[in-house]
């Protein structure tokens, strides 16, 4: 998702979700292939009542005023770690004043994965179990470009 553009319309979408309406968001970014595919699905955001669940994908703010869709991998009593689908790398720390929303639901061709329901825990958990081997191909991947130079 390229947070830059979504700068412009930061007073409208937390004034939606303030209000407690629906913002809806195409993201364009990679970091949650495959379950977001960008340019081709739709995210409904709404505002988080209390705390994330694990396996909820939150909307969040980074410090350095990029907006963010990434999946919770881990709930601390005072912080979250995030992680793209597609990513390695967790994010760890994120606040709930960093938290703007929560994806209620994900609109794609094929069908609606909504928040709650057991296929998008399912979706949350087969991605959460697949980090180790995406980490390991990660570090395969950078050893043979070392070797390839």
């Amino acid at each position: 998702m390229n947070g830059n553009s979504l700068a412009e319309s930061e007073p409208v979408f937390r004034a939606v979700l303030e209000g407690g309406g629906v913002f809806t968001l195409q993201p364009r970014g990679n970091s949650m292939l495959p379950t977001i595919r960008p340019g081709r699905d739709t995210v409904h955001i709404v505002r988080l009542e209390g705390r994330a669940n694990l396996y909820d994908i939150l909307f969040y703010q980074r410090p350095d005023g990029r907006f963010v869709l990434h999946r919770v991998i881990r709930v601390e009593a005072d912080s979250y770690t995030l992680c793209g689908d597609c990513q390695v790398e967790p994010e760890e720390g994120v606040t709930q004043d960093r938290v703007i929303g929560v994806v209620a639901s994900i609109q794609r061709p094929d069908g609606t994965l909504v928040r709650g329901t057991r296929a998008f825990a399912v979706a949350g958990r087969r991605r959460l179990r697949s980090l180790p081997f995406r980490r390991l191909r990660s570090r395969i991947g950078r050893l043979l470009r070392g070797r390839a130079r």
